[in-house]
């Protein structure tokens, strides 16, 4: 996506599109929406630089044995700030899908922080976490 000036709504678009396609389980798609200095960190660890963020993809793209018809999308996207150079933005995120034949449904929590660099909107930085054990 190139911009010149960044929006709530472009942020938010930015967002569902890089949704859209990284369902398509294609890194290459996706490839150029992510920062090449990406810090991504998620529950089994922290991948960094761009070369580290499509390994853990493509892991989880593989699968787990007995996992099947999964699908994973945001919700309740907020974006908290928007400058000429950078955006952060939080979400819930949901997971589903069924595992040896019985449904499950993942969420937890997200934050994503974007910069513009040479003209193109990109993630620089990611970090997905569950949702607090509520006692």
């Amino acid at each position: 996506m190139r911009t010149t000036a960044l929006s709530i709504d472009a942020v938010a678009a930015f967002l569902h599109r890089f949704e859209e396609l990284a369902d398509r389980e294609d890194f290459d798609l996706v490839e150029d929406m992510i920062h090449e200095q990406a810090v991504f960190r998620f529950n089994d660890g922290d991948f960094v630089g761009r070369g580290a963020v499509r390994a853990a993809f493509e892991k989880t793209w593989q699968g787990s044995a007995g996992v099947s018809k999964e699908r994973f999308y945001l919700t309740d996207v907020v974006v908290l700030s928007v400058d000429q150079a950078s955006a952060t933005a939080t979400y819930t995120y949901n997971w589903e899908g069924a595992m040896d034949g019985k449904p499950f449904r993942i969420q937890g929590r997200g934050t994503r922080v974007l910069v513009v660099e040479a003209g193109r909107l990109q993630i620089k930085h990611e970090h997905l976490s569950r949702f607090p054990k509520r006692e």
